[in-house]
């Protein structure tokens, strides 16, 4: 017969429970104690990215405010540049209609004439450059084209021109255009266009060709020229030959903002030119005066959505080596002052020495 078990006494079963209790309501406190931190931890960290979303929305509304200040300045003086020409360009214009209609006047020299137009026309050209970005196109007129050729460009819409007539010296009035020259900046499909109106209106052109890499053509690279070359081809351009020329340009649908904090200004200079002549459009902000806390650490090509991504590996191979020791890193923004619009075309620079 087994011994009878004693029975615990009241004072023993409270002090028990007790004890059970208090290690029930230290757990209980430690476990609080966490939850508390992890949730204190993420409504700072919440916090923080909200802090960070909001910092970089004001920086851009300054950045825009700085850049409309800037634009406004710049169309003033834009204005008084305009004004200064247009006064300068009745003065010469107003010479040279007195040197040709002076019957007294022997005319022994007329490419000082011819000179003095073609200087009138530059200006009506720098004006014209003030308010258009259009391709420029270099028309040196021959005798033998009559008008046709200038009202034709003046008509066309989409494309649109800047035309810039030329007048030729020693033009005897036998030979018409024939070549269309055109800079490794422009726009192929414009191109294209010019050609296909010129052919339509039944201008004899010979040959469509890019213009040479050698000194002195660097100022064509973003412009096109019609003029008269002496070739025994006979055969003219056809449709069919140009429709190499139709090829759609997807980089023009691309924005590139670009942002520089402590930059080299002459390296920016570099990277843009780079930039427009991949045909990206592009728009270049003030520099940061202090570094803002979204800036990447090193120089960065951000995109926005994963369609856009080879777009900014495009660039990136555009940008890097042009200017020795400078490579630039990809990374996918978080998309912050940036619309659900422009995140599938747009690309961001962060640029600084």
């Amino acid at each position: 017969m087994s011994p009878i078990k004693p029975q615990k006494t009241i004072e023993a079963t409270i002090a028990e429970v007790q004890k059970r209790d208090k290690r029930y309501n230290y757990i209980t406190l430690i476990v609080s104690m966490v939850v508390i931190a992890l949730i204190s931890s993420l409504i700072i960290y919440s916090q923080h990215e909200k802090n960070k979303a909001n910092e970089e929305v004001i920086q851009q509304y300054k950045m825009e405010l700085i850049e409309n200040v800037r634009l406004r300045e710049q169309d003033s003086l834009r204005t008084d540049s305009i004004t200064r020409l247009v006064t300068t360009l009745r003065k010469e214009l107003a010479i040279i209609e007195r040197d040709l209609n002076d019957n007294n006047t022997p005319r022994n020299d007329r490419a000082t004439a011819l000179a003095n137009v073609n200087l009138a026309q530059d200006k009506l050209n720098r004006i014209t450059n003030n308010i258009s970005d259009n391709t420029i196109v270099r028309y040196y007129k021959r005798k033998a084209d009559g008008s046709i050729i200038e009202r034709l460009i003046q008509s066309m819409k989409d494309p649109s021109f800047r035309l810039n007539i030329k007048q030729v010296a020693n033009d005897d009035g036998r030979q018409k255009v024939n070549t269309i020259h055109y800079g490794k900046n422009v726009d192929k499909k414009e191109v294209y266009y010019l050609v296909k109106r010129l052919l339509d209106i039944g201008i004899k052109i010979k040959n469509v060709s890019l213009f040479k890499e050698a000194d002195g053509y660097a100022g064509k690279d973003g412009s096109i020229e019609i003029g008269y070359e002496s070739t025994d081809k006979v055969a003219i351009v056809t449709q069919n030959e140009i429709v190499k020329y139709n090829v759609k340009n997807e980089r023009v649908n691309y924005y590139v903002r670009f942002y520089s904090y402590n930059p080299n200004e002459t390296t920016k200079k570099i990277l843009a030119r780079y930039i427009q002549r991949a045909n990206y459009k592009l728009k270049i902000y003030p520099n940061w005066k202090e570094k803002p806390s979204f800036f990447a650490k090193v120089p960065t090509i951000f995109y926005y959505n994963s369609s856009s991504k080879a777009k900014a590996v495009a660039l990136k191979k555009e940008l890097d080596g042009k200017v020795r020791g400078l490579t630039f890193k990809i990374a996918r923004g978080n998309g912050y002052g940036i619309s659900k619009e422009e995140q599938k075309n747009t690309l961001v620079v962060h640029y600084m020495q």
